[in-house]
């Protein structure tokens, strides 16, 4: 029951559901004034009883229930429970209270209306037969209903100009029949929500002089008050009460401390425990079992805690004798007193979603039965029930784009995803709203499509990492019903080793050194596979580097993915760095290759130049005398000792290891000699090379040559030229002309450098 306001000062601030008009005080018996015709009951339906959506429960007897949608202009449903069959009562509102009694006004609220239509829905036939019309014009003013229970209507009287008298009328047999109230004072107000059954009825008697704030008990069977609790000085009343067979519960305050009155029925009993739950959450009680939640509809499209985004307070209950608590539904909208003893709950729980619950007490006091009797066919809770998301990945598939899926239990949530590159932390964001009109607890596809780019450097346009990622995807339903639904997953990208590829993002970087020490990274990608090259930022390595005087990749030759670099000091030895493939530290620590390799003038690794899948290095000493190092993969001792392989070499002052350059067994070298002219050695496969050809003139002008491999991403070996700026020679795959013409780049963001490798 929910209830309405009446005209005096006092009454204001309680609401009211059903208005009823009695003659008088005296005994009177109305008969059925002026027949309607009665509702048309809609088909009947033989699947699960349905529960209108958008709508709350406001009434509920042995044989159905009563909905109302939500809105300007309510819909007003009676269903029957034992074939689903409906139907819609006229009216501009109605009410029910326990019974299959049911109320209907002619105007949008019972306490407005003036006319009034009684109907006993226990049948199909009964429900269709002609309504009792109480014409309250008719009979008189200062008469309002407070309230329906069962099949018994409270009225109030007005008595005088801020006085008012609670009289019991019962509705039998299509009559109204009056039960004085024995022992009730005047100014009393029968309770809304929770403080009733069709038995009993807790009101408020307010403060008058010489009488503070009251708790009342009425006996609906007797008419007779049989309980009465002044409230304690210095506490505050509270309009919330509740009451079962057993007990009735209350609430008050003092200045610091909420409480629970607690009355066991048939007693004098009256105890105070310290209230749980929320002052504004209507009370409910269950057998022994307090019952409480905050208020919130599943088709409201807000959340009731602001923008917290708080989850809603479930529907929860609380032993009066143990203090135990449990919850009974995930969250509800509201709440009526059914038939023994039980509550009829519109809301819903994650396992058999919304409708109407019919919470019952139990003989032995234990936990109160939850049963679904009604449904709406939505979600309560949002839960993912399908999704279509990687598992790996290489890397061409990722150059593509990846489309990712996931299915929801309710569209009427909002939805943030992430996407993790574990490995350095960097996230990518999306998120989705929820859409007009979508009809809440229904599902929905959410669908992403990840471009591929690196979630760090997305801007840029740098392809995405290797190596796992995490997506994690959070669902909060609008309402703020049922927890966030947060769900996880991986998937990998793998993507064969590049020769000079740092930060394992598949693409050539550049390694360079300023004029002040400091190492740099900076990463290129194709402009278009086959094209140019453009910069994708840069990321600093770290300091200290000046102390070197001879700088050099030479691919991977400790064991692991990433490439490595070697250091020569000014002391002449040899320092290995190896890769790790990480952006934020691309070198890890130096660890000591060798003393006495300040005898050599030249040196160029990267190339596989005896065929076993291994890195090998070369050098020139003094004499001008070739050197073959090969690799051995460890990193402790990534040579074995050198071999001369060549002599006459001195005429060179540049060496470069390209690897496969012109579609060889082995990798290649590229000499320049000293009038700026380059040759190109193709490699044999077994540490030695074939007669050189000539590349061509003019080579001179740069003071780097660095072999990146596939840079542009056409499968052929490329090299950079550098002298402050630098220049891409795309590669051809041709020994006769292994490279296009050059294109000047910008792939150093205007750094003064004296050395990039």
């Amino acid at each position: 029951m929910t209830r309405a306001h009446t005209r005096g000062r006092r009454l204001a601030a309680a609401a009211v559901t059903i208005v009823l008009a009695a003659t008088g005080g005296t005994l009177t018996t109305l008969p059925a004034m002026a027949a309607v015709p009665g509702a048309v009951q809609e088909d009947q339906q033989a699947t699960t009883v349905p529960f209108p959506r958008n709508a709350d429960v406001v009434g509920a007897g042995p044989s159905g229930f009563l909905s109302k949608t939500r809105g300007t202009t309510p819909e007003f449903r009676w269903t029957w429970y034992a074939d689903g069959s409906s139907v819609v009562l006229p009216g501009a509102s109605a009410a029910a209270g326990g019974s299959d009694l049911v109320v209907t006004g002619d105007r949008s609220s019972l306490p407005d209306s003036r006319v009034l239509k009684l109907r006993d829905m226990s049948t199909p036939a009964s429900a269709a037969a002609d309504a009792v019309v109480v014409n309250l014009d008719e009979l008189g003013t200062g008469y309002s209903l407070a309230g329906v229970f069962g099949s018994t209507l409270a009225v109030l009287v007005q008595t005088g100009e801020d006085t008012y008298q609670t009289r019991l009328f019962a509705f039998q047999d299509g009559k109204l029949t009056e039960r004085p109230i024995t022992g009730l004072p005047e100014d009393c107000l029968p309770s809304f929500e929770g403080g009733y059954t069709a038995g009993a009825v807790v009101f408020d008697c307010w403060e008058r002089a010489g009488r503070p704030w009251t708790k009342v008990v009425v006996d609906l069977t007797t008419a007779t008050a049989v309980f009465s609790q002044a409230l304690d000085a210095g506490h505050e009343p509270q309009w919330q009460n509740a009451i079962s067979d057993t007990y009735a519960v209350w609430r008050e305050r003092d200045t610091t401390t909420e409480w629970f009155g607690v009355h066991r029925r048939g007693t004098s009993e009256r105890k105070l425990i310290k209230a749980s739950g929320d002052s504004y959450d209507p009370l409910h009680l269950v057998g022994g079992w307090i019952v409480q939640g905050q208020r919130v509809h599943i088709d409201g499209s807000f959340n009731p805690n602001g923008g917290s985004g708080l989850q809603a307070r479930p529907l929860t209950a609380e032993s009066v004798e143990t203090g135990e608590k449990i919850q009974l539904l995930t969250a509800h909208s509201s709440a009526v007193a059914g038939p023994g003893g039980s509550l009829l709950v519109r809301g819903g729980t994650p396992e058999q979603g919304e409708g109407l619950y019919r919470i019952s007490p139990r003989a032995d006091g234990d936990r109160p039965d939850v049963e679904l009797v009604a449904s709406t066919g939505q979600s309560t809770v949002v839960t993912l029930t399908g999704s279509t998301t990687p598992t790996t990945l290489t890397g061409d598939q990722v150059a593509r784009g990846v489309d990712f899926g996931w299915d929801l239990s309710r569209a009427d949530s909002r939805v943030w995803l992430t996407l993790t590159h574990v490995r350095s932390g960097k996230t990518v964001y999306a998120g989705w709203q929820v859409p007009y009109g979508v009809t809440a607890g229904t599902p929905r596809h959410f669908a992403w499509h990840w471009d591929g780019k690196d979630p760090e450097n997305a801007d840029w346009g740098s392809p995405a990492r290797s190596g796992e990622y995490e997506w994690k995807l959070t669902a909060r339903p609008d309402d703020g019903i049922g927890p966030e639904l947060v769900t996880t997953g991986r998937f990998t990208v793998t993507r064969p080793a590049a020769p000079h590829d740092f930060d394992d993002d598949g693409t050539a970087d550049l390694l360079v050194r300023d004029t002040g020490g400091v190492l740099w990274r900076f990463g290129t990608r194709p402009t278009a596979p086959g094209g140019s090259l453009t910069d994708t930022g840069a990321s600093r390595v770290g300091s200290g580097w000046g102390a070197y005087d001879r700088l050099e990749t030479v691919g991977n030759i400790a064991g692991t993915t990433a490439p490595d670099a070697v250091a020569r000091d000014k002391d002449g030895v040899l320092w290995l760095y190896q890769g790790t493939g990480d952006r934020a530290k691309p070198l890890a620590a130096r660890t000591r290759i060798g003393a006495g390799w300040q005898t050599y003038d030249q040196l160029a690794g990267g190339s596989d130049l005896t065929g076993d899948g291994r890195a090998d290095l070369v050098a020139t000493d003094k004499a001008g005398d070739l050197y073959l190092y090969k690799g051995t993969g460890s990193a402790t001792a990534p040579f074995a000792a050198r071999r001369k392989i060549g002599h006459g070499w001195g005429i060179y002052n540049q060496l470069t290891a390209t690897g496969d350059l012109a579609g060889g067994p082995a990798g290649d070298l590229l000499a320049r000699d000293k009038a700026g002219v380059l040759w190109l050695y193709l490699g044999k496969g077994d540490g030695t090379f074939a007669a050189r050809t000539k590349v061509g003139a003019g080579w001179g002008a740069f003071t780097g040559l660095t072999a990146v491999g596939d840079a542009d991403g056409d499968g052929r070996a490329d090299l950079i030229a550098s002298n402050g700026d630098e220049t891409f020679y795309a590669g051809t795959g041709d020994w006769a002309a292994p490279f296009k013409r050059g294109v000047s780049v910008s792939l150093t963001q205007d750094t003064s450098y004296n050395t990039a490798f």
